[in-house]
């Protein structure tokens, strides 16, 4: 991916007190960098995490720089050195950087890299150098400031002892003894003092042996400029960790205000929560109030069940009796149709008989007629006879007149037989359909008796599961009775939790104050 991203960009400088973090794993995969990374580099924090470190590497930097800092980094000793590294749009930036291993039971487990900005004239002595290395290898002359120093020293000195001697008119042999021994004398003289130079150097080489990283941040390559580029080294480690417990308490204070925040959304919360729970608690003991009517009104629901029972099981048996007095009636209803039937026959009969009564009295009137006649024709012998005749045949119509008006009153007689009869056929059937509908009625009152007996039970179990639950919500009420105190002990706390993060955001404001006056004396220093 390094390959891929263009280069060639602008130079981009850095502020003077940039602090550009960033940690890898033993792979030198990304794990972490801060905000100043991300945004001087122009990738995302997504972007970076994971990817090998040398994502922003400069195709400018030469490989030998990154050999020797994985040398040093290897042997467990911190890096330092001047790095150019590349942004995700091609431009560039220098950097003063200080790599250190962390260690962790002996094996490297991490490196933590804190890049600082670089003087001017250190990162533009660091384009010439690293171009000629590019190019090619290069010889850095080391030492010999202790031998330049006591030659120079002895010629010195010598020089002088021999003109010394020509001043005051020696032969040429002394002036040359002279000067001989005054130069040994000088050049052990200033040996003896650079020594401890020497041993310095030797300490400082121990620390730190970087001859491109010394030549460029000292401009010498002998023993002093060894010795300056280890206090270098020192001062930038000074800054490192300064540098990491910047972004620490940065972190921190982002963190810590992020808490505040939370805190105090969380102490409205609970204090929403108190108000909350106890309007729960009022529709809790609402509940339980009218779980406690619904009980009272089911046991009233339950009585009236079963008194609508007894009253079904009354009915039922009221209507079985109607049942009985309809049967008896309907058998009633029956004799009944059946003395009418043999009344409406023996009209028959007496119809029949008095049509001969009728036919008797008619031949009978002939004959009183005939009679009449008869007398007549005797004149006065026949008088009586006909008087006679005459009487028989008044009473042969008398008797037929009766005869006919029994035969009318007959008729009506079966008129109304035929219409009793219709009408106690008529008063059969709707007393068997009253039989018919009173078993129906019965089987609806025993259905009814057991719905209400089912209704009973029902409300029973519901009075029961009414007790449990005016039991359970009396102990929800206590369970809410229990959080509302919880809430306001989290009150409390949320409370005393903000006290000690102001103190944390107090101390990590301090913190971040000693850093930066470090950093000014640091710089105040250099």
């Amino acid at each position: 991916m390094p390959s891929e991203l263009p280069a060639g960009g602008r130079h981009i400088e850095l502020a003077a007190d940039a602090n550009i973090l960033s940690t890898t794993n033993g792979k030198s995969r990304i794990s972490y960098v801060n905000g100043e990374f991300v945004e001087i580099s122009g990738f995302t924090e997504a972007e970076l995490l994971g990817q090998p470190h040398n994502i922003v590497r400069h195709p400018d930097m030469p490989a030998p720089v990154f050999k020797h800092m994985w040398q040093t980094l290897g042997s467990g000793r911190s890096w330092m050195g001047l790095v150019k590294n590349r942004c995700k749009n091609g431009d560039y930036y220098w950097v003063s950087a200080y790599v250190t291993p962390i260690l962790r039971n002996g094996q490297i487990v991490e490196y933590q890299s804190v890049r600082s900005k670089p003087e001017t004239a250190h990162w533009q002595a660091a384009e010439r150098l690293y171009e000629r290395l590019r190019n090619g290898p290069v010889v850095l002359r080391a030492g010999g400031f202790r031998r330049r120093s006591m030659a120079r020293v002895g010629a010195l000195i010598g020089s002088g002892a021999v003109a010394a001697g020509w001043a005051l008119a020696l032969p040429p042999s002394s002036v040359l003894v002279l000067g001989g021994l005054c130069s040994a004398l000088a050049m052990l003289g200033v040996g003896s003092i650079l020594r401890p130079v020497q041993q310095l150097a030797q300490h400082a080489q121990a620390l730190t042996d970087n001859p491109v990283s010394q030549l460029l941040y000292t401009g010498r390559s002998d023993e002093l400029g060894q010795i300056e580029f280890a206090l270098r080294m020192l001062r930038n480690e000074t800054g490192a960790v300064i540098g990491r417990i910047a972004d620490a308490s940065q972190k921190v204070g982002e963190q810590t205000q992020g808490l505040l925040d939370e805190i105090d959304a969380g102490n409205a919360l609970s204090v929403q929560q108190q108000a909350e729970t106890d309007q729960v608690a009022e529709l809790v003991n609402a509940v339980a109030s009218s779980t406690l009517q619904v009980a009272g009104h089911e046991q009233s629901a339950a009585t009236l069940a079963s008194q609508a029972g007894e009253a079904t099981l009354c009915g039922q048996r009221i209507v079985a009796r109607t049942c009985e007095s309809i049967a008896s009636l309907e058998a009633d209803i029956q004799q009944a149709v059946e003395v009418v039937n043999h009344l409406q026959s023996h009209s028959s009969e007496i119809a029949t008989v008095l049509d001969v009564i009728g036919g008797i009295a008619e031949q009978t009137n002939l004959l009183a007629l005939n009679a009449a006649i008869e007398a007549a024709r005797a004149g006065d012998q026949g008088r009586g006879f006909a008087v006679v005749a005459d009487e028989v045949r008044g009473l042969a119509a008398r008797t037929q007149q009766s005869t006919m008006d029994i035969h009318h009153m007959i008729e009506g007689l079966r008129s109304k037989v035929l219409s009793a009869v219709s009408v106690m056929g008529s008063s059969r059937e709707q007393a068997a359909a009253s039989v018919g509908q009173a078993s129906q009625a019965t089987d609806a009152l025993r259905d009814i008796g057991l719905r209400v007996e089912a209704i009973a039970r029902m409300n029973a179990q519901v009075a029961a599961t009414m007790h449990e639950q005016s039991r359970r919500t009396e102990a929800i009420n206590h369970n809410i009775g229990s959080i509302r105190r919880a809430a306001e002990r989290n009150v409390e706390a949320s409370g005393n939790n903000r006290g000690r993060a102001s103190q944390v955001l107090q101390l990590s404001t301090r913190l971040h104050g000693l850093v930066q006056q470090f950093r000014s004396s640091a710089s105040q220093r250099r």
